[in-house]
């Protein structure tokens, strides 16, 4: 009883770590102009905290949320959006009567700050690689690896380049189907070539730390995306996987990129720094 008791105590008295605490992002909002929040994927929902903050999901693109003041000078606020993908975005909304009037992509925040808490050990910077994201996402490869069709979708390794402890990976998506194709997430891990029997499967997922995506590949055509890893290399034995899935569907194509693929990794130069 006593062993119990002190187990009891030391769970009710448990707190919650600060890791486990996400920060909200600050945004103003005004009567006169609206505040545009772009989010990397569609909005699924949004709960706010007053009914002085109004709200206009985008029909034309549906990643767009709209805000504006249905009170002026209204008490600082909460405000949660949740995206398509099931990520939760916390907000803390204050009024002002002057906002900037810019849009806010929160796609770009997140990448900033992944590339600043992963790559805190490198020369890489954020500047750089939007630089290099940006680069590769809008020049055309000579040509594309690509790996096996999955109703009529497939993914295309084109350039593989390198700069200041980051590595590129340039791919394609081309649907071949008449139906567009959505993706809704993406998976890259490390994985032995070949499995022993009666052996656990050894992977080891890769986290990128920035990207460019598109929402959607239209019937028969192709689009390009690109992510970001700090650098790693892999045996001959092993195999990085990069997987697609569909959003609503089961065409989830997997391309396969050797260790040698990673060495042939082309040098870059990147100048336009912020």
């Amino acid at each position: 009883m006593l062993l119990m008791a002190l187990l009891l105590s030391k769970i009710c008295c448990a707190q919650v770590v600060k890791e486990a605490l996400v920060e909200a992002y600050p945004i103003e909002v005004g009567w006169d102009k609206t505040t545009v929040l772009v989010f990397p994927y569609e909005v699924a929902s949004a709960d706010f905290g007053t009914p002085a903050l109004l709200s206009e999901k985008d029909r034309a693109a549906p990643n767009v949320l709209k805000l504006k003041a249905a009170q002026k000078h209204f008490q600082p606020t909460s405000m949660y959006v949740i995206t398509a993908e099931g990520k939760l975005y916390p907000f803390s909304v204050t009024y002002t009567d002057f906002p900037d009037g810019r849009p806010v992509d929160i796609g770009m925040q997140k990448e900033v700050e992944s590339a600043k808490a992963l790559l805190s050990g490198s020369a890489g910077n954020p500047g750089e690689i939007a630089s290099g994201l940006d680069r590769l996402w809008t020049e055309t490869p000579k040509g594309f690896s690509w790996g096996k069709k999955q109703g009529k979708i497939r993914i295309g390794l084109g350039k593989v380049v390198e700069a200041n402890g980051v590595i590129f990976f340039q791919l394609a998506i081309k649907n071949s189907s008449g139906l567009d194709y959505l993706p809704k997430s993406w998976e890259f891990t490390v994985r032995d070539k070949k499995q022993a029997k009666r052996t656990a499967v050894r992977n080891v997922s890769k986290e990128p730390v920035a990207f460019r995506i598109v929402e959607g590949v239209a019937g028969n055509s192709g689009k390009l995306v690109v992510f970001a890893f700090p650098t790693f290399t892999i045996s001959d034995a092993k195999e990085f996987s990069i997987q697609v899935f569909e959003k609503n569907g089961d065409r989830n194509p997997v391309l396969s990129v050797s260790g040698k693929a990673l060495l042939r990794a082309e040098p870059i130069f990147i100048s336009n720094q912020k």
